[in-house]
């Protein structure tokens, strides 16, 4: 797992573990709030702390300002403004000390803008950090009120700022900036989304709201995205949510970002997305507010009671429920920035792979080791135009059965698997549809456990003497796929000298083989 720990964990394991109580806490530790409130006199205390790590090819000075700018959004959504920070810099031992010195001019430059006193810190270099990375930044403030994610009332307009992922469409164009390019993307959509690494942050807004006043609760959209924020501010306040999904903005420059590389611009990382909720009667002055600012903005739903339940409303009338992803898929983006920007794959063939990867986790998630066959399996899966090998991804070492699991060596490749690839070649010559294999054990169990789930089983002829040879297997299997009138789901392989004997498993897509062979293997399980 990347990312903070998930909802359940943090309630086990961390939540009751909080040292001390004291009565000074106003707003503790809590999944999905921005920062801890505290009470001092007559004034309020916020504080709040986070890592911050820069991408491949950010620059120094833009590290330090979304340093400065992430550790303070994270104060001013609780209506606070921030006034001191520190900052604990690690640094690989060979960081050169001009980098260092550039990084720590650009946090003093980009604090003190923000009227922000930087107190204190630590810097050193250590081996165990490859990157330039803040360990943790603690920015502060105090003030005489105080909103949380936790304050939103039935009846407020729900607005925010921006946009849907804006952090992720940032980060991405800015890794992978020429991938974009290549894949037709407008070089204008492309430097929009970069000029979006700017926007990650919330000081500025979560101050207008202030000023405007009738602001509720306010909370910056950052992992899981704007779903998850929403879904917080529901879950701290104990209310529910009617949103409006064709009110919410996703720029043309992000949509085409989240396009390109499979992520749901609701459901990804948006940090500068500003969720706050407001007395109805406030959602135009504070509109009006943001556009003079030149912030973008959109009331894009209501608080309703919690009974009601918390929902997108579609276009079409449909209600869709409004749930926290389980995961934010970004990261798994953001940390093969470097391995995508030197990827000579098509965008096409990236999905591809990215699909087939899914489908071999699910398999090992499923443990249907009792099916790999001792030479090992391999998935293969086409590209819908696929003529040759290099249309089709496989995994280059295979799935393989240790200690009563399945364990796979490499991460799926294009053109890497020569028997599979060229089996699902000579069967898409009959079944065009046919798009995906994967060679399994035949036993007598597996046999059976096909006929019992009513699977289309066809076998293809014994060579004579049990010998055969590639090309004596492709005219076979030729001549076997000639004779059926659909696409078999199963199909038995000969029986030969020193060879394993094996089936094919035929789908679709991975979705479809995942289905096919996690149902086998819980029949072979039932039978003994």
């Amino acid at each position: 797992m990347i990312g903070k720990v998930d909802d359940a964990f943090f309630r086990q394991a961390i939540l009751p573990h909080t040292g001390a109580g004291d009565p000074e806490v106003v707003v503790g530790p809590r999944m999905g709030v921005d920062a801890a409130v505290l009470k001092i006199g007559e004034e309020y205390l916020a504080v709040a702390e986070d890592p911050i790590f820069p991408g491949p090819t950010t620059s120094p000075d833009d590290f330090g300002w979304i340093t400065v700018h992430i550790g303070a959004s994270d104060v001013a959504v609780m209506g606070i403004k921030p006034r001191f920070m520190t900052y604990s810099l690690l640094l690989p031992p060979e960081t050169p000390e001009d980098y260092i010195a550039g990084l720590v001019r650009s946090i003093s430059t980009y604090a003190r803008e923000l009227g922000i006193t930087i107190v204190g810190g630590h810097t050193g270099f250590y081996g165990a950090v490859t990157i330039p990375t803040i360990g943790g930044i603690t920015v502060w403030g105090r003030g005489r009120e105080v909103v949380t994610p936790a304050g939103a009332q039935v009846g407020d307009a729900v607005i925010i700022t921006k946009g849907a992922a804006i952090e992720a469409a940032a980060l991405v164009a800015c890794e992978l900036g020429e991938k974009l390019l290549a894949a037709g993307i407008s070089p204008d959509l492309v430097a929009r989304a970069k000029k979006r690494l700017r926007e990650m942050s919330v000081v500025a807004e979560a101050g207008i709201a202030v000023e405007v006043g009738g602001v509720h609760a306010m909370h910056d959209a950052t992992e899981g995205g704007l779903e998850r924020g929403l879904w917080e501010v529901a879950e701290a306040s104990g209310v529910g949510l009617r949103i409006e999904r064709a009110r919410v903005p996703v720029p043309a420059d992000i949509r085409a970002v989240c396009d390109y590389i499979g992520l749901n611009p609701y459901e990804v990382i948006s940090e500068g997305t500003l969720v706050l909720t407001c007395a109805p009667e406030k959602a135009d002055a504070m509109l009006a507010s943001f556009k003079e600012a030149g912030i973008e903005a959109a009331v894009i739903g209501r608080v309703v009671p919690a009974g009601a339940g918390r929902a997108w409303l579609e276009d079409d009338g449909r209600e869709e429920q409004l749930l926290p992803p389980a995961v934010d898929r970004f990261w798994e983006v953001f940390f093969n920035a470097l391995a995508l920007k030197n990827d000579t794959r098509t965008p096409a063939e990236v999905a591809l792979c990215r699909e087939l990867g899914q489908a071999v986790r699910e398999l090992e998630e499923a443990n249907v080791a009792a099916l790999i066959p001792e030479i090992g399996a391999n998935l293969a899966y086409c590209l819908l135009e696929a003529k040759e090998l290099r249309d089709i991804a496989a995994i280059p070492g295979r799935l393989l059965r240790f200690k009563g699991r399945v364990a796979t060596l490499g991460e799926p490749e294009m053109g890497c698997s020569h028997h599979m690839g060229g089996t699902i070649l000579v069967v898409r010559e009959f079944f065009p549809q046919a798009r995906c294999v994967i060679n399994l054990r035949n036993k007598p169990r597996v046999r059976q456990a096909c006929a019992d789930l009513g699977y289309k089983v066809v076998s293809m002829p014994v060579p004579p003497d049990y010998r055969q040879t590639d090309d004596d297997f492709y005219t076979d299997l030729r001549r076997t796929m000639a004779a059926c009138r659909e696409l078999p789901d199963v199909i038995e392989i000969p029986d030969r000298i020193n060879l394993e004997r094996l089936i094919l498993v035929l789908g679709r897509n991975p979705g479809e083989i995942v289905s096919k062979v996690t149902s086998l293997a819980a029949r072979v399980a039932e039978l003994g």
